[in-house]
C-alpha cells in the first residue's frame, strides 16, 4: 500500500524536494547530490523499498525507451513539474494530493431549490484531502498515469 508509480524529472529544486517530503517521500541520497540535476521518486515494495524514497543524481542506470515516457518502470516527466508531482503523488491508499476527473454531471440544489452545476463531465479537480467530494463521491475517478500525461503534456 502506498505510492504506485515511480517517476523522475530532469530538474531539481528545493521546492520540488519539499513537495515530495510533504507527500511522504524520504530523501535517500547524500547532501553532496543536492546540486545534481535529476530527482527520482519511487516506492518498490516488490524490490524491498517499502519506504517511499527520492534520490537526487545526475544519471541513473535504467534503460530508457525513447519511444515512450517509460524508463524501466519510471515515468520520464522531462522538466514538467506539474506532471512529475501529479504522478509522484499517486497512491492506492488515499486520494489526497491527487487529480480526479468528473464522470457525470454533478449538481447541487441551493436552499431556494435552484440547480447549480458543481462539476461537469471531464472536469479536472485537485483533491487536497480525503474529505473532499472527489475522493468520496462516485461521480469522479482518480486520473490514471496516461490521463495525467495527456493532461499535462502541453505544460
Amino acid at each position: 500500500m502506498g505510492f504506485t508509480t515511480a517517476a523522475f524529472i530532469r530538474r531539481n529544486t528545493p521546492e520540488l524536494r519539499k513537495k515530495l517530503e510533504e507527500f511522504g517521500y524520504y530523501k535517500n541520497s547524500p547532501k553532496w547530490t543536492d546540486n545534481c540535476s535529476i530527482i527520482w521518486a519511487y516506492q518498490y515494495p516488490e524490490k524491498g523499498f517499502d519506504t517511499p524514497n527520492y534520490v537526487i543524481a545526475d544519471s541513473f542506470d535504467i534503460p530508457f525507451d525513447k519511444h515512450s515516457r517509460l524508463c524501466g518502470k519510471f515515468i520520464d516527466c522531462g522538466i514538467n513539474e506539474e506532471l512529475f508531482l501529479a504522478i509522484a503523488a499517486l497512491r492506492d491508499d488515499t486520494g489526497e494530493n491527487q487529480w480526479f476527473i468528473c464522470d457525470v454531471n454533478h449538481w447541487d440544489r441551493s436552499d431556494n431549490g435552484e440547480v447549480t452545476v458543481y462539476a461537469e463531465i471531464g472536469e479536472w479537480i485537485f483533491c487536497k484531502s480525503n474529505d473532499d467530494d472527489c475522493a468520496r463521491d462516485n461521480h469522479y475517478h482518480k486520473a490514471t498515469v496516461e490521463e495525467l500525461i495527456e493532461h499535462f503534456k502541453s505544460v
